[in-house]
């Protein structure tokens, strides 16, 4: 995995742009550490860790253009927990942009919260910009729930909301 302090890591990422604006004491920041000697311990033990906390009371994430949830590409299952997931071409293409668009440096794997553990929080919020998520949004609300577009598996959520702006509702066939 990539160093904790690298600018691209998921860990420096959530500690300069959320952790470090919230009031949250540091011991109950948790984020999977792709350095783990044990990858797959790790998932395990950050199951443990979400179970022991009484599970996720508010999970915040976004969506890619292919409609994936975390690193829950096309073809994830819908009950999947956290794991190792390798990565899609389309997943490394699009983030080669922050490896200087060079995509031999894109992690091939990343640790993942599973479409299962997302569903298990008690409140979803997803939040979609731009024109790009525009056919992802509408197969995730206007399709059937498909593991393809696993941000779909949220139709079956009690407490899901998706936040959007306007360019990501052009695909909808429904306006309101």
């Amino acid at each position: 995995g990539l160093p904790r302090d690298h600018p691209e890591s998921y860990h420096y990422y959530m500690w300069n742009e959320f952790f470090k604006h919230v009031d949250i004491d540091p011991q109950h920041a948790h984020v999977l550490d792709g350095n783990a000697p044990d990858l797959v311990a790790e998932c395990q033990r950050f199951e443990d860790l979400i179970r022991e906390a009484g599970g996720v009371h508010l999970f915040v994430g976004g969506i890619g253009p292919d409609g994936h949830i975390a690193f829950n590409e096309p073809g994830s299952s819908l009950v999947s927990r956290t794991r190792v997931k390798t990565l899609a071409y389309d997943t490394l293409e699009a983030n080669k942009r922050f490896f200087g668009n060079d995509i031999s440096k894109v992690p091939r794997q990343a640790l993942t919260v599973g479409v299962g553990t997302v569903m298990d929080a008690k409140e979803v919020m997803i939040l979609i910009t731009g024109a790009h998520k525009a056919l992802a949004l509408a197969k995730a609300v206007e399709e059937g729930v498909n593991h393809m577009w696993t941000v779909s598996a949220f139709q079956q959520h009690a407490q899901a909301i998706f936040v959007c702006d306007e360019d990501a509702t052009q695909e909808l066939r429904v306006k309101t």
